[in-house]
């Protein structure tokens, strides 16, 4: 198992908004795009496609657990190209939040060879970055 994780970020919002929005996976398009293609999503699921060398994979993911201001659990649906644990830990700091993200995933070797730890923590990191976006831009709470 492999884990990977962005740094942790100090959000402008609350730590029951920024949870509010987390939690809520038809909200995650506001994210995810435009690196997620079709995306379609519902409060417990949402499903899109990534290019990754010029491929469409299909991922799919479903709420595994949620802990109000504390934490978001997602773990592949049906779709899936490994198995994998993707975490939204938030805390409350002052009178904003901080958000960090965690991913343990079981990587398949070949996959390894080919860069997807490094792709996986870029899609991380951006997943962070337009989250902080949308909190300083006021479209979180």
């Amino acid at each position: 198992m492999t884990t990977l994780q962005t740094a942790t970020a100090t959000l402008p919002v609350s730590a029951d908004a920024l949870y509010a929005f987390l939690s809520d996976l038809s909200k995650h398009r506001a994210f995810l795009e435009p690196g997620a293609l079709n995306f379609q999503g519902d409060p417990d699921r949402h499903s899109y496609l990534v290019e990754v060398m010029g491929m469409k994979m299909p991922q799919e993911l479903v709420v595994k657990e949620r802990i109000p201001g504390q934490r978001v659990t997602l773990v592949p649906g049906g779709k899936k190209m490994f198995d994998h644990e993707l975490r939204f830990e938030i805390a409350a700091s002052g009178s904003g939040s901080t958000l960090r993200i965690v991913d343990e995933a079981d990587i398949p070797g070949m996959m390894k060879m080919m860069g997807a730890e490094k792709l996986l923590q870029g899609q991380l990191d951006t997943a962070l970055a337009r989250i902080q976006e949308l909190a300083k831009a006021g479209q979180i709470g």
